[in-house]
């Protein structure tokens, strides 16, 4: 599965998907269309010379957003993606995608005809979801070197390599996976839109704290980028590799990045408790426990490397597994 961050701290595998740029980037722009044009149609009235055999589905999408969101998700995404992924023979779009799907579910759920009137709340958690898509889509950018497709996650790449039935298995562990992690992450968004409650002193808490993790994600990662970059550096120079990035942020926790980022989803969380919609945190909640999951593999991974064994346990036995903590 996709860590929720969509970050990591190891490199991904090279991916067929690489060798065309420009169709990926056609692919990236075009790919949700269906999704766009579907939730125009069912939602701006379903006149029935204009949507045809969508017109059944018009009370569904007016009536329950939150399946309609995932019917839309289940089509365009988890069995749209994997039919491209059979054809690329790469499981990289869903790596941007983490970026985007958020913001066009919560854009959504605003505009839809049931909706509330947007008031403070639903543009502060909106702005703040903008800026962490923002950061996150720059960090990919930059740790991919500005390509599009050119690796896959390498858990997936791992599990193609040693599954000679990943065309069908990616289906479940690739795409169908995501689906309840994003939708659930944006159900406080469902919350926000539908039910209305007076701004307050905790929208601000709940805000500074998203912000709070933002900052800590972007400084993390921008930490590990430039460590990286310092290794590739010293590679080319002849000398030995760093074994180990044990400064800065990472000197608090070994997954300083992993903690802004749910820093940043349970403070939005937050506003559907406001709201009186504590239950949306069940998404919340499912992401943090596949996070843990993808962390174990992570670890497990840094310490199957021999020459940075030693060092690696080491560093765990002082610090912090993600919350920032002294060693």
């Amino acid at each position: 599965m996709t860590a929720p961050s969509a970050t990591t701290t190891l490199k991904g595998m090279e991916s067929p998907g690489g060798s065309r740029p420009w169709s990926n980037a056609v692919l990236l722009v075009t790919v949700m269309l269906p999704s766009v044009w579907a939730s125009v149609t069912l939602l701006g009235g379903c006149p029935a010379g204009d949507a045809g055999l969508l017109v059944p589905l018009c009370p569904m999408a007016l009536e329950q957003p939150i399946v309609f969101v995932n019917l839309l998700f289940f089509l365009n995404v988890t069995l749209g993606f994997w039919l491209i992924n059979l054809v690329q023979r790469s499981t990289w779009l869903i790596d941007p995608y983490w970026t985007i799907l958020p913001l066009k579910i919560g854009h959504l759920y605003l505009a839809h005809p049931r909706a509330i009137e947007a008031g403070p709340r639903a543009y502060l958690a909106m702005g703040l979801l903008w800026l962490w898509s923002l950061r996150l889509t720059y960090n990919y950018f930059r740790r991919e070197r500005w390509q599009l497709g050119a690796r896959e996650d390498w858990r997936f790449a791992k599990k193609r390599q040693e599954s000679p039935h990943f065309w069908w298995v990616s289906f479940f562990y690739a795409f169908l996976s995501q689906q309840p992690m994003l939708v659930g992450l944006t159900l406080p968004l469902w919350a926000i839109a539908f039910h209305p409650a007076p701004f307050g002193l905790l929208d601000g808490i709940c805000g500074a704290l998203a912000l709070t993790g933002i900052v800590i994600a972007h400084l993390a990662d921008t930490q590990l980028h430039a460590y990286m970059q310092e290794n590739e550096a010293r590679v080319a120079r002849g000398e030995p590799k760093e074994r180990l990035l044990d400064h800065g942020l990472w000197r608090y926790s070994r997954h300083p990045n992993y903690f802004g980022e749910q820093l940043f989803w349970w403070s939005l969380a937050g506003y559907g408790a406001i709201v009186g919609q504590g239950w949306v945190v069940v998404g919340t909640a499912l992401n943090s426990l596949v996070l843990a999951v993808v962390t174990v593999m992570v670890e497990k991974r840094m310490l199957a490397v021999p020459e940075r064994r030693a060092v690696y346990e080491a560093y765990r036995q002082r610090t912090s597994v993600l919350v920032p903590w002294p060693p």
